[in-house]
């Protein structure tokens, strides 16, 4: 982006919003940032992090407004409160009516020149297995990936704007600090579940997402790139080698799967093509143990 100072905003600091707000301050250049959250009880946490940290639900006008209006930059890091799965309404609202805020928002922001976004692999419906990529076409598989595929419909009209760059980063399943998944699996030991357990799941270090981030925003990218590192893992070999790690019974597969499980291999070629080189490009390491950094 050009200019001698960067103002970049990041709207939500959950997992990923904390993660590029860390990336960043690692990485410290010219840039004047402003981090966003929701909690009064966060804002002395985030405080050593940015130089405004602000409250702002997006979904609110004037928060949203005071967040971005000085902004060249604004990546859009949104979740949904608390570890409970939400609802589709509790997505509408998270993500759609927030995106839809913005959009009455630009002419308002004319500095404005980015807008990254978090997205989710979770739009790419069923492949049997297959290898899919961001030509795939996307397909809804719940009301959860319709919401997001509305968003991402939305994001792309706003790319018609000529002053307006828009970037949408899908990213896979994380993992990382706080996420272990040896401590994620654990309460399947023993377990009866339904399929034989080799669907393929894809994934990407949060240290990868974050870092997928700074390189958007650096190099000024635009249009959609799948986040996700380079080799997908069947569901038994990654719960099975978790549950053996940790001395505990395997799970038993048998039955019908699921019909809602969708089993593909997502590509990250394009971001590999952008110049990402990736931090973890594997959930399990050369020694079939699962990345170090999972360790808290």
């Amino acid at each position: 982006m050009p200019g001698l100072t960067l103002r970049l905003t990041i709207v939500g600091c959950g997992y990923v919003g904390m993660a590029l707000a860390c990336e960043l301050q690692s990485h410290r250049t010219t840039t004047e940032l402003t981090l966003t959250t929701t909690s009064e009880g966060r804002l002395e946490e985030l405080k050593p992090l940015a130089e405004q940290v602000q409250i702002c639900s997006a979904q609110n006008p004037k928060q949203l407004y005071e967040a971005l209006s000085e902004a060249d930059v604004a990546v859009f890091c949104l979740g949904p409160k608390g570890d409970r799965q939400v609802d589709a309404g509790g997505y509408r609202q998270t993500f759609l009516d927030s995106l839809n805020c913005l959009k009455q928002l630009l002419p308002a922001l004319p500095k404005l020149g980015q807008i990254v976004y978090t997205s989710s692999c979770s739009v790419y419906g069923d492949a049997a297995g297959d290898w899919v990529d961001e030509t795939t076409p996307v397909q809804a598989h719940d009301d959860h990936s319709a919401v997001l595929l509305e968003v991402e419909d939305l994001l792309q009209n706003l790319a018609e704007t000529p002053s307006k760059q828009v970037c949408i980063l899908r990213l896979a399943a994380l993992h990382g600090p706080g996420r272990d998944l040896d401590q994620r699996f654990r309460g399947l030991a023993g377990q009866n579940r339904a399929g034989d357990g080799q669907r393929f799941t894809n994934w990407v270090h949060v240290a990868d997402a974050a870092g997928a981030l700074r390189a958007s925003i650096e190099k000024g990218w635009s249009g959609v790139v799948n986040v996700v590192n380079d080799e997908p893992i069947r569901l038994a070999d990654l719960v099975d080698g978790a549950l053996r790690r940790q001395g505990l019974a395997p799970i038993r597969w048998g039955g019908e799967a699921h019909k809602s499980g969708c089993n593909r291999r997502i590509s990250n070629r394009r971001l590999k093509q952008r110049g990402y080189q990736l931090q973890h490009p594997a959930i399990v390491d050369q020694r079939g143990v699962l990345d170090a950094s999972q360790v808290p």
